[in-house]
């Protein structure tokens, strides 16, 4: 019944409450009138943008992947079908699917694959931490809510703190290894000894993030993603004529990937509508219904981009997995 109560629902009451708070005092025809309105030759390119940042997502993975050569068309695949379950399951679900497909795939242990996610998502969490840094360094807070500034800086040094947890455990991963190893000779529990094998497993799936060559990889492929990722962002904004600046645009960004990691119903739906339209709003943009316009255009556009190939993928799924088998196995031989 807790289960059924943390994974079904509170994360819909979550979504219930936010597309309540996001939509109150919304003027319904001037929301209409703002879509009409939109450019679709911007939308076109920020839809074209969001395919090329996941395609970069895809040739990033194999890059977090230790001991292994995970092809780039099967790296896509997985990658594409995690984030489409994302999008259908609450609470970021998506990621364990991804990471037990990915499993299957390379013939590796779940708990290897789940951490190279994890690394992922630190990576990204970092760049975005850099880049909301940056751009409060470069244009100061301007007319940014005091709160909204200081909630997002929490993220920020959320990131901070687990990469400076992830460097130090990894610097001492051999004592950590050797301390398992002695506790798993001294525990006859089975539950035990399993425990500390998954723990051990997923320390050694963070590893290229203590190679100085991978992590810079990892690094410059996460600015060139973001930046990818920024640049459609913009393409929403300008096709809504919104004048937003280039520090809006970065908030707009940072807003929408921090507020993902509430846990909450399929996609984010609600939660990312209402906090990226209140910093839309705080940095400039007119009303709360072209506000909505940007960020539901804007959401629109990441879930067709992975629900339609997600989709298909979903749909031949048997037959996928046998050809990504078939293609990690030559690699790796």
């Amino acid at each position: 019944m807790k289960r059924f109560l943390f994974r079904t629902i509170v994360p819909w009451l979550v979504t219930v409450v936010a597309l309540y708070l996001a939509f109150r005092g919304v003027e319904w025809g001037m929301l209409v009138s703002h879509a009409k309105s939109v450019r679709l030759s911007y939308v076109f390119v920020a839809i074209a943008l969001t395919i090329v940042s996941y395609i970069l997502r895809s040739a990033r993975w194999p890059v977090l992947c230790p001991d292994l050569s995970l092809p780039f068309f099967s790296s896509l695949r997985v990658l594409v079908l995690g984030f489409f379950m994302n999008n259908i399951l609450p609470a970021r679900a998506g990621e364990l699917v991804r990471a037990h497909l990915g499993a299957k795939v390379v013939g590796k242990p779940r708990t290897l694959m789940l951490a190279t996610i994890a690394s992922e998502r630190l990576a990204d969490g970092l760049t975005l931490s850099l880049l909301f840094a940056g751009a409060i360094l470069l244009f100061g807070q301007g007319h940014l809510d005091p709160e909204y500034a200081q909630n997002l800086l929490y993220v920020a040094y959320l990131f901070v703190a687990i990469a400076v947890g992830v460097i130090v455990t990894l610097f001492f991963r051999e004592g950590i290894f050797t301390i398992f190893d002695k506790l798993t000779a001294k525990l006859s529990h089975k539950a035990s000894t399993y425990a500390l094998s998954r723990m051990q497993i997923f320390i050694h799936g963070l590893s290229p993030l203590c190679s100085f060559s991978a992590a810079l990889r990892i690094a410059l492929w996460s600015i060139v993603i973001w930046l990818v990722e920024l640049a459609a962002f913009a393409c929403v904004a300008i096709a809504y004529d919104s004048q937003l600046s280039l520090f809006g645009t970065v908030l707009f960004l940072v807003a929408v990937n921090f507020s993902s990691l509430i846990p909450a119903a399929p996609g984010g739906f609600g939660v990312i509508e209402l906090v990226a339209k209140n910093v839309l709003m705080s940095v400039g943009v007119g009303s709360s219904e072209l506000a909505l316009c940007i960020v539901l255009t804007q959401h629109v556009i990441q879930y067709a981009v992975i629900g339609i190939p997600g989709a298909f993928f979903l749909s031949t799924l048997r037959s996928q997995m046998s050809d990504m088998v078939e293609a990690t196995q030559a690699a790796n031989a």
